[in-house]
C-alpha cells in the first residue's frame, strides 16, 4: 500500500535540475496521486458538509417525527434529538485528540465517519423516541469527530502556509451550513419522510467511507501512546452533567430540582479530571497546553466565540420569523448575506496570511467585526430596515467565519505533530462547550427579558401569546413583536460584551507568522530526519518541526510527544 523514498534536500533539488529551468511542480502530500488528492479532498468536503447539517436539520422535522413516532408526548421531549447530539459529540471530542495522536488520524477519521453512518442508518429505522434519541447519542458519537478529524488530516497534509490558502472550500462549507439546514430538512420530511433526513447521510458516508479509504495515505505511529481511559470517563461525564443542568435550567430557569446535583456532579467531576491529567503518564489534555502563549488565549477566544457568535444563528432565525413574520420555509433565504459574510473572510483571510505570514492582525479585525456587528444589530433589532439588518448580518458573517477558525489556525500552526490531534481537539472541545451552554444561558436571557417587556406592555401571558401570534388582533400581535425584538436585542448585546472581552484576548495572544515554517520543496514522501531539540523559543522553525513552545516539544523537558511518533512525514508507511 505504500512505497519509501528519501526526501530530497531542497539543495539536491536545485543542484539536479537544469540552470534556467522551470520550477518543477511538487509532490502530493505522502506520495498521494492526483486523483487520490481529488478524491480525498472531496469526501472530506462531504464529511464536513454532514458534519454541519447534522446538528441542526432535525429541528426543521419536529411535527412529523412526534406525529409518528409519540403523539402524546413528543414535543416535550423532541428536544432530547438534538440534546443526545451535541452531548456525545461534545464528550467525544477530548478522546479523538488523543487516539488521533496515538494511532494515526487515518483509522480515527475512518472510525469516526464508520460510527457516524451506522448511527444514521439506525436513526432512520428508529420504532419509538427512545430509540431515536438513543440512535442520535452513536451518531453524535461518530459526527463529532468528522469536522475534528477532517481539520487534523489536513493540517497533517499540509503546512501552515500552504493551509491557509486552501480555506476557502471551508468557508463555502460553513456558509451552506448555515442555510441549508432549514432549506433541506423541511421539504425532505414534508414530501418523503422524516426518515429520510437520516438515510440521506448513507449513500454520502458510505461512499466517502470508501474514497477515503482508497484515497488517504498518512504515515502509521511508530510508538502508540497509551489512552487514558478514566480521563476520557471523567471528561465526558463531566461535560453531560453540566450541559444537562444548563439545559434543565434554561428549561425552568430555577435551580430546583435535578439542576443543583447536575452542577454539583459536573463540577466534582471536572476537578477529578483535573488531578488525572496532572498525574498521568499521557494526559487526553495535557496540563502544558495551558501554558503556551498561543493556545491559552485561543482557547478563550474558542470557547468566547461559541458562546457568542455560533449560537446566534438560532436566535437571528427565530427573530425572522416572530418580528419580521418570515416563514420557516424561506428563512434561509434571508440568512444569506450572513453565509456571504462568512465566505467573504474564508477569501480574504487566507490569501492574507498566505501573502504577510502574520495571522493576529487578521483575528483582531475578525473579532472587532464581531463585536461591532453583533453591537450594531442588538441596538437596532427592533426598527432596522431590511437593507441594514442585510449589512449588518453581512459583517456579522464576517466575524463568524473568522474568530474561532483564524484561533484554531493558529494553535495548529503552532503544534507539534505529535500533539496535533490533541491541540485540535482540546479547541474544538471548546467551541462547541461554548456554543452548546451559549445557547441555552442566551436562551434564558430571551425568554426572560420577553416576558417582563410583555408584561410592560401589558400582555399576561406572553407564553401564550406567542404561541397563537397568528391569532391575535394586529394590537396584541405588534406589543408581542415588540418585545421579542427588544430581548432578542438583549441577547445580541449580551454577546457584543463578551466578544469585546474577546477582543482584548486576541489583542494579548502571541502572533504566529506561518512564514517561520519553511514550505518543503517536496512534501513528504519517505523517510525524513528527526527533530533537533529547540534551543530558544524564537528558534526559526521548519514546516516538519512545526512545535509550540520549548516545553511541548516532542523532545522536550514535558515529553508530551512519544518518542519515535516522528514528524510529518517520517516515512514509517502509509496507514
Amino acid at each position: 500500500m505504500s512505497t519509501e523514498a528519501p526526501v530530497k534536500s531542497a539543495g539536491d533539488a536545485q543542484g539536479s535540475a537544469p540552470a534556467g529551468s522551470a520550477k518543477e511542480k511538487k509532490p502530493n502530500p505522502y506520495g498521494m496521486s492526483d486523483i487520490q488528492v481529488l478524491v480525498f479532498v472531496v469526501c472530506a468536503m462531504g464529511t464536513m458538509g454532514l458534519a454541519l447539517l447534522d446538528g441542526s436539520i432535525v429541528s426543521s422535522a419536529v411535527l412529523p417525527i412526534v406525529r409518528d413516532l409519540d403523539p402524546a408526548h413528543g414535543i416535550e421531549r423532541f428536544p432530547w434529538l438534538i440534546t443526545a447530539y451535541l452531548l456525545a459529540a461534545t464528550a467525544a471530542q477530548p478522546l479523538y485528540g488523543r487516539l488521533s495522536d496515538s494511532f494515526g488520524p487515518r483509522r480515527v477519521y475512518l472510525a469516526a465517519l464508520a460510527t457516524f453512518l451506522a448511527g444514521s442508518a439506525l436513526c432512520a429505522t428508529a420504532g419509538s423516541l427512545t430509540q431515536l434519541i438513543a440512535f442520535r447519542a452513536v451518531q453524535g458519537l461518530g459526527g463529532g469527530g468528522l469536522m475534528s478529524m477532517t481539520l487534523i488530516v489536513i493540517a497533517t497534509l499540509y503546512p501552515p502556509k500552504s493551509r491557509a490558502g486552501r480555506s476557502n472550500a471551508g468557508g463555502i462549507l460553513i456558509a451552506a451550513g448555515i442555510i441549508a439546514g432549514p432549506m433541506i430538512g423541511g421539504p425532505i420530511s414534508q414530501e418523503l419522510s422524516w426518515r429520510g433526513i437520516f438515510l440521506l447521510n448513507v449513500p454520502v458516508a458510505g461512499l466517502a467511507l470508501a474514497g477515503i479509504a482508497w484515497a488517504l495515505r498518512l504515515p502509521v505511529r511508530g510508538t502508540r501512546q497509551r489512552v487514558d481511559v478514566l480521563g476520557s470517563v471523567l471528561i465526558a461525564a463531566a461535560t453531560c452533567a453540566l450541559l444537562l443542568g444548563v439545559k434543565t435550567y434554561g428549561e425552568q430557569n430555577s435551580f430546583s430540582g435535578p439542576v443543583l446535583p447536575y452542577f454539583y456532579g459536573g463540577v466534582m467531576m471536572a476537578g477529578a479530571f483535573v488531578a488525572r491529567q496532572l498525574k498521568a503518564a499521557d494526559p487526553l489534555m495535557p496540563p502544558a497546553l495551558f501554558k503556551d502563549r498561543v493556545f491559552r488565549p485561543a482557547a478563550i477566544l474558542q470557547f468566547t466565540g461559541g458562546f457568542a457568535l455560533l449560537s446566534l444563528p438560532v436566535f437571528l432565525v427565530n427573530h425572522l420569523n416572530i418580528v419580521r413574520g418570515v416563514d420557516l420555509d424561506a428563512v434561509g433565504l434571508h440568512l444569506i448575506p450572513l453565509a456571504v459574510g462568512v465566505v467573504l473572510v474564508f477569501l480574504g483571510w487566507g490569501k492574507v496570511v498566505a501573502r504577510t505570514g502574520r495571522c493576529k492582525a487578521v483575528l483582531v479585525a475578525t473579532t472587532a467585526t464581531a463585536a461591532a456587528a453583533t453591537a450594531a444589530l442588538g441596538l437596532t433589532a427592533a426598527d432596522a430596515p431590511t437593507w441594514l439588518l442585510d449589512v449588518l448580518l453581512l459583517l456579522l458573517g464576517a466575524g463568524l467565519g473568522g474568530v474561532t477558525q483564524i484561533a484554531l489556525f493558529m494553535t495548529q500552526s503552532a503544534a507539534p505533530t505529535g500533539q496535533l490531534g490533541v491541540v485540535t481537539t482540546t479547541s474544538r472541545f471548546a467551541t462547541m462547550l461554548g456554543t452548546t451552554i451559549g445557547g441555552t444561558v442566551l436562551g434564558v436571557v430571551l425568554s426572560t427579558r420577553f416576558a417582563a417587556a410583555a408584561r410592560e406592555s401589558g400582555v399576561r401571558d406572553p407564553d401564550t401569546a406567542a404561541a397563537r401570534l397568528a391569532g391575535l388582533d394586529p394590537a396584541h400581535r405588534r406589543l408581542v413583536t415588540d418585545a421579542f425584538a427588544h430581548a432578542t436585542g438583549t441577547v445580541l448585546l449580551t454577546s457584543a460584551g463578551l466578544l469585546l472581552a474577546a477582543l482584548l484576548t486576541a489583542l494579548l495572544m502571541k502572533d504566529v507568522n506561518v512564514n517561520d515554517t519553511t514550505d518543503a520543496e517536496d512534501p513528504p514522501t519517505g523517510t525524513v530526519p528527526p527533530l533537533a531539540p529547540l534551543q530558544e523559543e524564537d528558534h526559526a522553525r521548519t514546516d516538519a518541526e512545526h512545535p509550540l513552545s520549548d516545553p511541548l516539544h516532542p523532545d522536550g523537558a514535558a515529553g508530551l510527544g512519544a518518542p519515535g511518533g516522528g514528524a510529518r512525514g517520517d516515512g514509517r508507511g502509509a496507514a
